[in-house]
């Protein structure tokens, strides 16, 4: 599967990275759908947040066959944690939650579809077509996602200037 020591390394690193990004982003799925008033956008990001969890949990079992379930893999986890929560928490007081939600994810899609891109080519150098799979099938579900976004534009900024007229 793997060719070499420093190889293996690399694509460990960079499906521990990977792994830690999506922990990060289902903890900014908790803020986005607690935030978000729309029920049908709540329902997407829900969606997408179980398809998320799906995801980490492929990831994670791509960890445990490769051997890099360890302290550099739980260290990268409470970074993304951390900064997760602290995001989480400006959120909640932030103006134009609607928009700035949306961008934000949106934002964070195309960063996980660039960390599957990149994956997915470490795994296919490494040998490792499993990881590469999991990679391709993963970015697919991110671009997917970036897409249902982009099509709701127009109702984020709706519903931000219906927000913003509530408190005036």
């Amino acid at each position: 599967m793997v060719q070499n020591d420093e190889l293996r390394g690399r694509l460990i690193e960079y499906v521990q990275n990977v792994h830690a990004l999506e922990g990060n982003v289902l903890l900014m799925l908790d803020s986005v759908i607690l935030t978000t008033g729309d029920e049908e956008l709540r329902e997407m990001f829900r969606v997408h947040k179980e398809e998320s969890r799906r995801q980490q949990e492929k990831l994670r079992e791509r960890l445990e066959a490769l051997g890099g379930l360890g302290l550099a893999s739980l260290g990268k986890n409470f970074s993304a944690i951390a900064s997760a929560q602290a995001k989480g928490i400006f959120d909640v007081f932030r103006a134009d939650k609607p928009v700035q939600n949306a961008r934000d994810a949106f934002v964070t899609e195309h960063l996980e579809i660039a960390s599957y891109e990149i994956l997915e080519r470490m795994a296919l150098r490494a040998g490792d077509e499993e990881t590469a799979r999991v990679a391709r099938e993963n970015r697919a579900e991110e671009q997917a996602m970036a897409g249902r976004i982009a099509e709701n534009w127009d109702r984020f900024v709706d519903l931000a200037l219906v927000e913003r007229s509530r408190r005036a």
